[in-house]
C-alpha cells in the first residue's frame, strides 16, 4: 500500500512538473493566430463548464449551491488571478519568451514572504535570505538588453510586458496570500469552478473592451486550437487534479517543488520548440531565482512541519 501511494505520488509530481511546465509554451502557441484574450477566456470558461459538469453528475446541483459571499469571493479571485494574472501572460508572449515569463512567475514565493511580513507574521531567516536572493535574480532578468525579444519588438515594449507579468504575478501572490481569509467554498473543485468561470468572463470583457473580436477565430491555424484545447483539458483539469491529490496525500515540501521545475520545463521547450534565445544573463538570472525560490519554500516547509499536531 505504501509503495502504491508512493507511486501514485510520483506519477502526480510529474504530471504537474510536465504539464503546468508546459502551459507557458502552449499559450505562446496558442496566441500565436489567436487573440490572446479571448483565447484564454475560452480556455477557463470551457474548464469551468467541464467541471461543472463532473460535480454535477458526481454530486448534484447541491454541490454548487454555495453562500453568495463564498460565490463572490471566488468569482473575485478568479477575476483577479486568471483574469489578470493569465491574461498579462498571453499578451505578453507575444512579445517576452515564454521561459522568461515562466522564470518572472516563479518568483511568486518571495512576494508572499513579503506579504507575511508585512503583516508581522515574519518569515524565516532562510526565508529573507531566498528573498533577497529572488529579487537579484529577478532584476538580472529585467536589465534592458539581457532578453531577446520575440517578433523584433523594441527593448521599451519588451520591458513594459516583463513588468505587467511581474505586476500580474505579485497580484497572483496577493491573492493566494489573503485566500485563507476570505470566505471560500471549501471544496476545491467548486472553488475552481466559480474562479474559473469568472476569469473567463473577465478575459471576455477585457478583450471586447480592447477590441478583440470572437471572428477573428476563423483565422486561428489547427495548431493554436490543439495548443488551446491542450490548455483546457490537460493544463486546466488533469494537471489541476494532480495538484489536488498532492495536497491530500504528500507532504507540502515534496509538492512545492513544482515551483522551481516549472520553469526549467518551460526554458527547455521555448528554447527547443519556439526558437527562443537564453543569453548566460538569464540562465544566471533563472538560476538565482530558482535557488531563492528553494529556500523559501524549504525554510517554510519547515515551519509549517513544527506546527502538525499528531495524532
Amino acid at each position: 500500500m505504501a509503495r502504491s501511494n508512493k507511486s501514485l505520488t510520483w506519477i502526480n509530481l510529474w504530471t504537474v512538473y510536465l504539464i503546468w511546465g508546459s502551459t507557458y509554451f502552449a499559450i505562446a502557441v496558442a496566441v500565436k493566430s489567436m487573440p490572446s484574450l479571448l483565447a484564454m477566456g475560452i480556455r477557463f470558461t470551457a474548464a469551468g463548464i467541464i467541471l461543472a459538469l463532473v460535480l454535477l453528475v458526481k454530486s448534484g446541483a447541491k454541490a454548487l449551491l454555495v453562500p453568495r459571499k463564498e460565490i463572490f469571493s471566488a468569482s473575485a479571485m478568479g477575476a483577479v488571478l486568471l483574469g489578470f494574472g493569465i491574461g498579462n501572460v498571453s499578451l505578453a508572449e507575444h512579445t517576452v519568451p515564454s521561459g522568461v515569463v515562466a522564470l518572472i512567475i516563479s518568483a511568486m514565493p518571495f512576494w508572499i514572504a513579503l506579504f507575511r511580513a508585512f503583516t508581522g507574521d515574519h518569515p524565516a531567516k532562510l526565508s529573507w535570505i531566498g528573498v533577497i536572493f529572488g529579487f537579484v535574480g529577478v532584476a538580472i532578468l529585467l536589465k534592458p538588453g539581457q532578453v531577446h525579444s520575440m517578433n523584433h519588438a523594441s527593448n521599451s515594449k519588451l520591458l513594459f510586458w516583463m513588468i505587467m507579468v511581474l505586476i500580474g504575478n505579485i497580484c497572483w501572490a496577493y491573492g493566494t496570500f489573503i485566500s485563507p481569509k476570505l470566505s471560500l467554498p471549501k471544496n476545491a473543485l467548486v472553488l475552481t469552478t466559480y474562479e474559473m468561470f469568472a476569469g473567463g468572463l473577465g478575459l471576455f470583457v477585457a478583450a471586447l473592451i480592447s477590441g478583440e473580436r470572437f471572428s477573428s477565430l476563423s483565422a486561428a491555424t489547427p495548431t493554436s486550437w490543439w495548443a488551446l484545447l491542450y490548455l483546457v483539458l490537460v493544463g486546466s483539469i488533469i494537471a489541476y487534479s494532480a495538484y489536488l491529490w498532492l495536497v491530500g496525500n504528500a507532504p507540502v515540501s515534496l509538492t512545492s517543488t513544482y515551483a522551481y521545475v516549472n520553469p526549467v520545463i518551460a526554458v527547455f521547450l521555448g528554447s527547443l520548440f519556439l526558437h527562443e534565445k537564453m543569453s548566460p544573463s538569464i540562465f544566471i538570472g533563472g538560476a538565482i531565482v530558482v535557488a531563492g525560490v528553494i529556500m523559501v519554500i524549504s525554510a517554510e516547509s519547515r515551519v509549517k512541519s513544527t506546527q502538525i499536531i499528531p495524532e
